[in-house]
């Protein structure tokens, strides 16, 4: 009888099984088809990414690259623009808005196309990285479709580059004061990182690592920093590194966002030293992108620290951005 029992289950999950499938099919054949994100994919993202002068640091491939397993990010190419999807800190589900020729009417029908996608998937549809740009061009073909909520600890802090190489006037007077005291304390050597110095670098960021201890986000952190700096070439970086008494005790690691901005990746100083930041920064700034107008360093995460010292360089500009969230829903999330 117990045997019986156990075979009509078991014919019953078969069943139940053949349905789900058979209903479910056709949801499934009609997804797009996102994929992980691999070294080999640079170009693909380069060529969207070079279609405007974009300027907001997530819309470079390194930053997606190096945060791809963290973030969850997975992509796919729909109708010639470029889709993004991923997990937002492991708490929510996000897509990012199509990628492509903004000025058309495609980019509408693309974007509503991957928003069915991402509903049928069964996920609440959460907008992440919108700009003010993109914000214009969602709305000029699509006016009716986001309640915009301001992501303010996402914003990109954006400076002159000569403000940071020359540091003049009164509101740069104690980010003179720290280089000069580091100048008076150490004798220093400033070197581009490439091949020969990497290790050293990676080694420079486990300490400043081990110091800290174990906290998930710096964890996050580390694996991104040695991710950058294990495939520094073939992601096309560039860097600067600190040398005091033989040993790099601070390093920089950039690109160029467009053509007339960089953005900086990561930055890590070793405290012991006095103003050993705001060295690494302006050495940095000055000899690998003085040719551009503007440095974006990036968002402060909402990180009180973070947020006092990235103000304390007197932005010119914030890359404002949003989080969408379609009307008809206006879910709540955090």
């Amino acid at each position: 009888m117990a045997n019986f029992i156990n075979d009509f289950i078991t014919f019953l999950a078969l069943i139940l099984i053949t349905i789900y499938y058979i209903k479910t099919k056709g949801v499934l054949d009609n997804m797009i088809p996102y994929r992980d994100i691999t070294l080999e994919d640079k170009p693909i993202f380069d060529d969207y990414f070079s279609l405007r002068e974009f300027e907001n640091s997530e819309f470079t491939f390194t930053n997606l690259y190096v945060w791809r397993h963290h973030y969850s990010l997975n992509f796919a190419v729909v109708d010639d623009y470029l889709c993004m999807i991923g997990r937002y800190r492991n708490r929510y589900p996000i897509l990012f808005p199509p990628i492509g020729d903004m000025e058309d009417e495609n980019f509408a029908k693309v974007f509503l196309k991957i928003i069915g996608d991402f509903e049928r998937r069964g996920c609440p549809v959460i907008v992440k990285s919108i700009t003010e740009p993109i914000k214009e061009s969602i709305d000029r073909f699509l006016p009716d479709l986001l309640h915009y909520k301001p992501d303010p600890n996402n914003y990109d802090y954006v400076y002159l580059s000569n403000d940071l190489i020359h540091l003049k006037g009164k509101k740069f007077h104690k980010k003179r004061n720290h280089i000069n005291k580091f100048l008076k304390k150490y004798d220093y050597i400033y070197e581009e990182i490439g091949d020969h110095n990497i290790e050293e670098c990676i080694k420079a960021e486990l300490e400043w690592f081990n110091a800290r201890g174990r906290k998930k986000g710096l964890e996050e952190e580390k694996a991104a920093i040695i991710e950058a700096l294990n495939n520094f070439s073939a992601l096309k970086l560039q860097g600067g590194a600190l040398r005091i008494d033989g040993i790099i005790q601070a390093f920089a690691i950039g690109e160029l966002l467009n053509s007339n901005m960089a953005v900086i990746h990561f930055e890590k100083g070793n405290i012991a030293y006095d103003g050993i930041y705001a060295m690494i920064n302006q050495q940095f700034t000055k000899n690998a992108f003085s040719h551009v107008e503007y440095i974006n360093r990036e968002e402060d995460m909402g990180i009180p620290g973070l947020r006092k010292a990235k103000r304390s360089y007197n932005p010119v500009k914030m890359i404002t951005k949003y989080t969408g969230l379609l009307k008809t829903e206006r879910m709540k999330y955090r």
